[in-house]
């Protein structure tokens, strides 16, 4: 099966909203071996719509829009396809009723412009919507499918998780397209694609490397019946696994920080960060893994130099001597904030985020990273030409990589 995305709406062509149902619908369906031809942006108006969406039934097997459901007078993804397939909009009576309790339940009037929510093209089967005021819809249109799904990201995506996509599947058939995504940190796009061609030529299945901030993603896709397209798929994935040792940190959905916090949990350690120049991103990082406290003691966002004196051990003249940007400090930061909340590990970051230097006259980029488990201490530095944004993130990510190597040699 081949299907195309269309996301409808001004504000995803303006940029004032981020077009995230595009790729969280291309990793759904990927997942399930459907293929994605093409994705397409289109501003909320009925001839682009429209054309966007007769393509889309020509060359596809199925065809789903996003946005344009709303009530008000821009929403024209109704409207659109209602002139492309040629049939008329009819008033779902049943919609009516619920778009009036809706309102109802909140003292407050429907507008007159809801009732235009209530409208469904002749033939279609409707999607339920517990968590807003707009259905979506299914219509099949010689031997194609046509699949409406409301914008807001909240909405859609438990709609097309428990009503969309197991229709995908039982109609997916013959060949399948199945992906598998390898993770890995601390080592470059280039050098990592040095190490996958010495593992010899890749056709099927095919491989292309995506570099994601310090991480590079490997995504494998493999097309065909679907027991020999896993096989392939299998024997790719296990000969990158043995070649990337110590650079492969997961695959798929994992992420390197749910990574670490599992060998935190299964190890039975505890871990406590110091954060200067990423001003508590690695502890927000850390704690928007569900079940962090298990592992996760606290963490201090030592920003000034005097907040940095708080620190067991980190001294004025440690830091007259050193600088605060220096690695003596980040491992004074390390071994403070670990003997501060008696963790069993401890983080340092320090470093100059920018977008200009401090009174020292250090680097913009410079960041010294040290990681103290057990009896050893690590330091790093590191360099980098950045935003301050992607700087602050690369400190983190430096600061997972470093613990995750660590617990997973111990």
């Amino acid at each position: 099966m081949i299907v195309d995305l269309i996301c409808i709406g001004n504000e995803l062509l303006t940029g004032l909203v981020n077009n995230t149902n595009a790729g969280y619908l291309a990793r759904q369906l990927g997942s399930a071996g459907i293929a994605v031809r093409k994705c397409s942006v289109v501003a909320d108006d009925v001839g682009a719509i429209k054309e966007a969406v007769t393509e889309a039934l020509r060359r596809s097997d199925a065809a789903i829009c996003t946005g344009g459901l709303g009530p008000t007078d821009d929403d024209l993804t109704r409207e659109a396809i209602s002139e492309t397939l040629e049939r008329p909009l009819q008033l779902h009576q049943g919609w009516l009723a619920r778009l009036e309790a809706f309102f109802e339940r909140r003292s407050y009037p429907m507008p007159p412009a809801n009732r235009k929510q209530a409208l469904l093209i002749e033939g279609s089967t409707i999607l339920e919507n517990p968590r807003g005021t707009a259905p979506g819809s299914i219509i099949e249109h010689e031997h194609k499918l046509l699949i409406l799904l409301p914008g807001p990201p909240q909405e859609l995506q438990p709609m097309f998780e428990e009503q969309v996509l197991p229709l995908l599947k039982a109609r997916r058939q013959g060949q399948i397209l199945l992906t598998k995504t390898l993770k890995c940190t601390g080592l470059g796009e280039s050098l990592l694609e040095e190490k996958i061609k010495t593992l010899g030529q890749w056709k099927q299945p095919s491989l292309s490397l995506v570099a994601k901030g310090m991480e590079v993603l490997i995504q494998l896709k493999s097309y065909g019946e679907a027991d020999r397209a896993e096989q392939l798929l299998e024997a790719a994935a296990n000969k990158l696994r043995g070649a990337l040792q110590g650079y492969l940190y997961g695959e798929d959905e994992q992420t390197l920080a749910g990574v670490v916090a599992d060998l935190f949990v299964r190890r039975g350690l505890t871990l406590a960060v110091a954060e200067s120049c990423s001003g508590g991103l690695l502890a927000d990082t850390i704690t928007g893994i569900p079940g962090s406290s298990r592992f996760f003691k606290g963490g201090a966002v030592t920003y000034s130099l005097d907040s940095k004196k708080l620190l067991p051990g980190l001294s004025e003249k440690l830091l007259q001597e050193h600088g605060a940007v220096s690695a003596a400090t980040a491992e004074a930061m390390a071994r403070g904030v670990r003997d501060l909340f008696q963790a069993d590990a401890g983080i340092g970051i320090t470093g100059i985020a920018g977008p200009d230097s401090d009174a020292s006259g250090q680097p913009v980029g410079l960041v010294y990273v040290a990681a103290s488990l057990g009896s050893s201490m690590e330091i790093q530095e590191l360099n980098y030409t950045a935003t301050r944004r992607a700087i602050k993130e690369r400190a983190v990510q430096a600061a997972l990589t470093m613990l995750w190597r660590r617990l997973s040699e111990g």
